[in-house]
């Protein structure tokens, strides 16, 4: 069966979605580069909706909205942001005062600025809109694709890990009213724990997390110990790895264990969420991956005749993440692209020196994972899997 795919977009997006300060200008990086290959005539186009307070509520709770919409209010202030009197440092001193109060976490790592709100409803309004596009279809088969969202670490009373809403969950909330087994396939190099612990009681919502694991490294969450809680235990399932890892050992690991999930849980819809930091030579990242080999592990998600949203979320080589969600988005199309980026593209020159596609894994980074302890790990989930098999729903 052919899958349609459908492409959320909006010019207002992009606007809200570059001013992430962790990924400035990315989200048209991206968008520019998928319509220089021409991809967009292969996808239809949906227009997000703008979420509300009410929707972010769902998940997140009064105190956080509030002090989100703080941030809309100083905005469009006119006796200031107006006003030409109101300078840089006048701004500055607004941000300390809401260091020095409870800032729900919007502070070092999430730093709000003028409009934050805005931005924050947009995010989660066009997750939103992409689950509610698979709810309404009646193909039960779509492909919907949302680069601009996949914040994972967002928690219901806090910013996180540059995560100013959980966009993921709230979208999930929205395919449960459709839904009865819904499965989080989350493949940033961090892990997803914000989704994690929404959805850790429930047998409604599966979450499998890959994510790179290791002492000091953000947020230190996922050990495959995690297997959910009360009535959701068994209902989790993490496969953290160490620096390194290459695409032989990742997708070895991951098609056994997609499958083994896929088998025990059943489920009626897919939400994978891409982070681009499982890219090799992000910053923020630690693998030795390179797009073809997520690329062959979403294939295996695709194999199974569910819909799928599909989300982006970290990426800190900014380059490298709209390189691979523009071959990802190919990939999705069934198309195949030039390695050439095209030189009409406007951001033609931050694809330099090589002006290409291709991302090359670095022969000189050590792999730190050891084939043993992964191949037990594996194991233990895969028994962990058949143990709670009659507990379905």
């Amino acid at each position: 069966m052919s899958r349609k795919i459908k492409y959320v977009y909006s010019d207002y997006l992009l606007a809200q979605a570059d001013k992430n300060p962790a990924v400035k200008g990315r989200a048209s990086l991206t968008h520019n580069l998928i319509k220089s290959y021409g991809l967009l005539s292969h996808m239809e186009r949906i227009r997000p909706v703008v979420a509300n307070s009410g929707d972010l509520k769902a998940f997140h709770n009064a105190d956080y909205v509030k002090q989100l919409n703080q941030y809309e209010d100083l905005s469009k202030d006119e006796n200031k942001f107006q006003d030409d009197s109101y300078t840089d440092d006048d701004h500055e001193e607004d941000l300390e005062d809401c260091l020095l109060s409870d800032c729900h976490g919007l502070c070092y790592d999430c730093p709000p600025w003028r409009g934050v709100k805005d931005y924050v409803y947009a995010i989660a309004g066009a997750t939103m809109t992409a689950c509610d596009t698979v709810c309404k279809s009646k193909d039960n088969n779509d492909i919907v694709i949302n680069w601009c969202g996949g914040w994972h670490h967002a928690q219901k009373g806090r910013a996180a890990g540059f995560c100013y809403v959980n966009d993921i969950v709230l979208g999930i909330l929205v395919l449960t009213t459709k839904f009865r087994r819904i499965l989080y396939v989350d493949l940033d190099n961090h892990h997803g724990d914000g989704v994690e612990e929404a959805f850790a009681s429930t047998r409604r919502v599966f979450c499998l997390s890959f994510h790179q694991m290791e002492c000091g490294y953000y947020p230190g969450s996922g050990s495959c110990k995690d297997m959910g809680r009360d009535n959701g235990l068994g209902y989790t399932v993490n496969f953290p790895y160490k620096r390194g890892i290459t695409g032989a050992k990742y997708k070895k690991y991951f098609k056994r264990v997609f499958s083994a999930v896929y088998k025990a849980f059943k489920p009626n819809v897919c939400v994978v969420q891409c982070g681009a930091d499982v890219i090799v030579g992000d910053p923020l990242g630690g693998s030795n991956l390179i797009p073809q080999d997520l690329m062959e592990c979403i294939r295996v998600i695709l194999d199974y005749p569910v819909p799928c949203v599909f989300l982006g979320g970290g990426g800190y080589n900014l380059a490298n993440s709209s390189r691979y969600w523009c071959q990802l988005t190919a990939a999705l199309c069934d198309e195949v692209l030039e390695d050439d980026v095209p030189s009409d593209n406007e951001n033609f020159l931050k694809y330099g020196p090589y002006y290409s596609l291709s991302i090359t894994a670095m022969s000189t980074l050590r792999d730190e994972n050891c084939e043993d302890d992964l191949e037990q790990q594996c194991r233990t989930i895969e028994e962990h899997l058949v143990s709670y098999q009659t507990h379905a729903i």
